[in-house]
This record gives C-alpha cells, structure tokens and sequence, in this order.
C-alpha cells in the first residue's frame, strides 16, 4: 500500500514515516497542498495522512482537490489533527474527510484504521473495474442492438401493410418484437399473409425474423405455395434456432378474387373467419407443430382450403392478446377477446377494438408481445404480373408412382407440381394444381390407406388425434403404391390426372351418384376439387379419381 503524508512538522513527517514502514508500506511525504498535488499523480496513494494547520495551503484546501484527483475510485484522507473540538472535526469531515490520527500517534490504532481504510479503497478499485466492465459490455449490446434493428429495417422495407383490406395492430413488450407479421402482394394478384410469434420476446426470438422475413418476401415474389414456404420457414429455423426456441406461426394466401383461403397453422391461436355481424363462421384452428421443432424429414406442410363469401374477415393473431391482464389480474381470455370482436367488429371498428384492448390493459405492465391481423376477404384489387400463357404445343404424358417411402417423406405433391411449374405457361395455375392434387393425394391416403375418419377433426382435441393417428399409421405403411398420371392434350389445353391406388379398399369402392355417398367416402375434399377443376369422374369402380384442368382459364 502507498502512503502519502502531508505536514509540515518534519518530526511528524518522521514519526509516521518510520511506523508506516514498520507495517510493510510504501511512505512519501509532503510539506503543505501544493507539494501534495505535484506527487499525487506520480505516486498514486492509497491512503492519505493530511494535517489540518498547514502554511500555503491547509488541509481543509487540499482535501477537495485530492479527492478530485482520485476520480472515480475512493482515496481515504485521515486528518492529523491535536484539536478535538467538534467544530474542526466537522469541517474536517465536510472538506472530504474519511477518519482521524490523534497526535500523539498510537501505533496499533494507526495501523488498524490504515488497513481498514485499505480496504476500502481496494473495494472502490474492484467496484471501478466492474463499472468500466458493465459500461463496455452495455455499449457493446447497444451497438449490437443497434446493428439488429437496422438490419431488421431493412429486411422489413419489403412489408406491405398499407391496403385498404388489412389492418394490424403491434404492440412489442420490449424494444424488438419477438412477434412477427409479414404481408406481401402476389404475381397474381393474391395476397400472402405471415403471423409469427417467436419463443420469448426481444433481441434474441427478433433474430429469427430475419431469415424468414427474408425467406417470405422472396417466395412470395416468385408465387410460390404456401406448403412451400412453410417447408423453407421449417428447414432455416431448425438450423437457426436453439432447441428452446420456436416459431408458432400462421401463414395465409388470399386468392385474387377473394374466395379462397389457404392456409397453414402451427401453434397459433384459432384464427377466425367472421362474418358482417361479429360472429365466428369457421375457426381455422391449429393443426401441425410451430416451426424450427421438427426436422424435414418429419415436418408435415400440408395446408388447409376454404372458400369464403362476401363480408367475410379474417382475424388472426397471437397469444399476448388474450393473455392480457388488467390491474385485477384478470386475463382477457378468447372468450373476452371475441366478445369484444363482436361488439366492434359489425361496426367495423377496428381502431375502437385496438382501443378497447389497451383500455383492457391500461396500467398492467406487458409480458407478451401483442400483434393482431385483419384481412377482408374480398377481391384484392392487386396488379397482376402477366404470366406467360403459352403452354408448350407438345403433348405429353406423365406417370409417377409413390410408394411408402415417398409418402412417408417431404409432401411429394410439392416436388411434382413444382416440377410441372417449369413447363411453359404451367406456373400461373401452380397454386390451384398444388391444391387439386394434394387434396385427391391426402384424400387417397388417408381415407383410402390409413382408413382415418374425418369426424375426429371437429374439435380441437380432435386435430390431434387425427394427426397422431395419421404419423403413427403412415409409419407402418406397407407395401403401398399411388399412381398419378397426367396428361397434357395442347388442342383443348386440358391438363388431365388419375390417381388409382392398390389399396384393396379403393378410393370409394361404393359410389355411387349421391353427393352424401361420395362425401361419406371421400371427405369434404371432393367438393373443392369439383369447384377448381372442369371435369371430375370416378372410373375403374371408385377405384381411379380422373380430374381435369383447363389451362386456358384465368388461374383462381
């Protein structure tokens, strides 16, 4: 430890001087002030013995300007003072003293009070280290805070969420939302919509935004399907994200003249279709695993079709919403939550729902990032990017054959029509195709192969069941062959397909021609294949689903 004296008694001046170096410490000395600043910054002292009466400048003078030397770590000053009355000490103490050393010296009182002040000091010096360390590390975050937030500015320009058919609402609990909501306008004229809702909230789940932010606007300027953004969502995150870390999201695509919905849910909230009056017509309820949980190999992108009607709106979003408090500790709940949609919605109010929801809330602190969504299903009115509409003038014909393991691997009716897609004038239809043949694939296989009744999805419950069901029979798939043949005749621009399988039960070995018969046999599927296609049949005794497509129709 380095001492530094200030007196002007030289007897005092060695008198301390020997006891202090007695203790093991390193001893400088000084006549008055001035002397006392001119050493301070060379010797550093830990400790400080400062006598009160001193010529030129005394210790009540030079106490202040030690301190300020010091800076930011504490420098305990002792007064040396023969006077005990109480005046003078005080004002020793308001000049910025820490202690006193009575004259004459006791040696044991002067070495506990230095090595008690010591310490002091050396706890200053570790609190100083800790300081700089927090501020380094707190600049640090701020500039990597700052590095985020401009790269999620700029991989968020592309969001288009001014249109007079959509209305959002976004309220973050913290500086980055771990919520996300992504739109963009189709080549087509279609409209695609991302609800996202990332584990957590702030810097780390707002990362995760940017490859699928990224991802999202790419796909959708390219028109591709839902079931193939999903599948791209799914196979960045599981990469990305650490085990603990999801993405429940909700991804839609509203077709050009407003009455098609397509979508995919993963662990979002029921999304709702309403009608004019508030009311609830469909839940689009949750049917797979969020994103980045399951490998590709396991991840399901099957989507989901419905056909909407004038006034209808869709309402989605995440879970901050209806688990909102207010300052009773009350949740909102769905209930609360579709209460407050009918009575604003039949007005169409959506600013006085986003009012009532923070007069809901007003004073509660927010734990959960909030993001609502409303999009009117009506005809989009979005430019159209000319497709080319020149399908090739050869004809042709195509036969694939899906066994087990194609069935049990990444959906094949992506890879098929994607394949189809790069034939001329085949891309614009690639989003009615995927459905055509996905809902007569799913339809084969699960009513056909893996003998699951459609009934078990009528509750939400029920979505689990069936599609626990339906991996645990698709993992025991034997000896399975679906065979889809499609044929291409250019001179009535008719794109056929037949899917027949091996299964003894065929596809619906007893239609006949009662819609009930057909729908008992084949699901609700086959009512959507009728309303997108030109020409639907049952042939080798339900055995065969012939569909066909006319190209030289504008795509839905």
């Amino acid at each position: 430890m380095k001492v530094l004296i200030v007196d002007d008694q030289p007897a005092n001046q060695v008198m301390l001087s020997g006891l202090i170096k007695r203790f093991g410490h390193q001893v400088r000395c000084a006549s008055n002030g001035i002397e006392a600043i001119d050493v301070f910054s060379g010797l550093e002292p830990d400790v400080v013995l400062l006598d009160v009466m001193m010529p030129i400048m005394d210790g009540f003078e030079t106490a202040p300007c030690l301190k300020a030397l010091s800076g930011d770590v504490h420098l305990p000053i002792l007064f040396i003072t023969a006077l005990d009355d109480q005046e003078t000490l005080l004002k020793c103490l308001e000049a910025g003293g820490d202690d006193f050393i009575s004259v004459p010296f006791e040696p044991v009182v002067l070495q506990a009070k230095l090595n008690a002040h010591a310490r002091v000091r050396e706890l200053s010096h570790s609190l100083k280290g800790k300081n700089e360390a927090l501020a380094y590390h707190s600049n640090r975050m701020e500039r990597e805070q700052n590095v985020v937030s401009h790269m999620l500015a700029n991989a968020l320009q592309e969001n288009e969420t001014q249109y007079p058919f959509l209305k959002t609402y976004l309220a973050p609990a913290s500086e980055f939302n771990g919520d996300l909501v992504l739109t963009k306008a189709g080549p087509l004229g279609n409209f695609y919509l991302f609800v996202g809702d990332f584990t957590g909230h702030g810097l780390a789940p707002a990362t995760g935004a940017l490859p699928v932010s990224q991802t999202f606007f790419d796909l959708a300027d390219k028109g591709l399907s839902i079931a193939n953004m999903v599948e791209e969502f799914n196979r960045k995150l599981v990469k990305l994200l650490p085990d603990d870390m999801f993405c429940a999201a909700f991804v839609a695509e509203l077709s050009a003249n407003g009455e098609r919905l397509t979508y995919w849910n993963g662990g979002i909230p029921d999304a709702l279709l309403i009608n004019e009056a508030g009311q609830v017509e469909k839940r689009l309820a949750p049917e797979h695993m969020a994103l980045g949980i399951l490998p590709p190999e396991e991840f399901s992108s099957q989507v989901s079709h419905c056909f909407v009607e004038k006034g209808i709106r869709l309402i989605t979003y995440t879970d901050g919403v209806v688990e909102m408090t207010n300052q009773d500790d009350q949740r909102l709940s769905e209930n609360g939550f579709e209460e407050l949609l009918r009575r604003y919605a039949c007005k169409r109010d959506f600013d006085g729902l986003v009012t009532a929801l923070q007069k809901f809330q007003q004073g509660q602190e927010q734990f959960d990032d909030v993001s609502l969504v409303c999009l009117d299903c009506a005809p989009t009115n979005l430019p159209v990017i000319s497709p080319d509409t020149n399908v090739t003038h050869l004809p042709f014909r195509l036969v694939v054959y899906l066994k087990e393991d194609e069935i049990r691997g990444r959906d094949p009716i992506i890879k098929l029509v994607d394949s189809l897609s790069h034939l001329e004038g085949i891309r614009a239809h690639k989003t009615t195709l995927y459905l055509l043949l996905a809902e007569a694939f799913n339809n084969t296989l699960e009513h056909s192969f893996l003998q699951l009744d459609s009934e078990i999805k009528q509750t939400g419950q029920g979505f689990d069941e069936y599609y626990r069901a339906r991996e645990e029979r698709l993992a025991e798939l034997e000896g399975v062959e679906i065979e889809i043949d499609i044929e291409y005749r250019p001179k009535s621009s008719l794109l056929s397909f037949s899917l027949s399988s091996n299964s003894e039960n065929g596809f619906n070995e007893s239609v006949n021609d009662t819609e009930e018969d057909e729908s008992l046999a084949f699901g609700r599927g086959l009512q959507l294949i009728r309303n997108f296609s030109s020409h639907v049949e049952w042939r080798d005794n339900g055995r065969c689903l012939y569909i066909e497509y006319d190209l030289s129709l504008p795509s839905a």
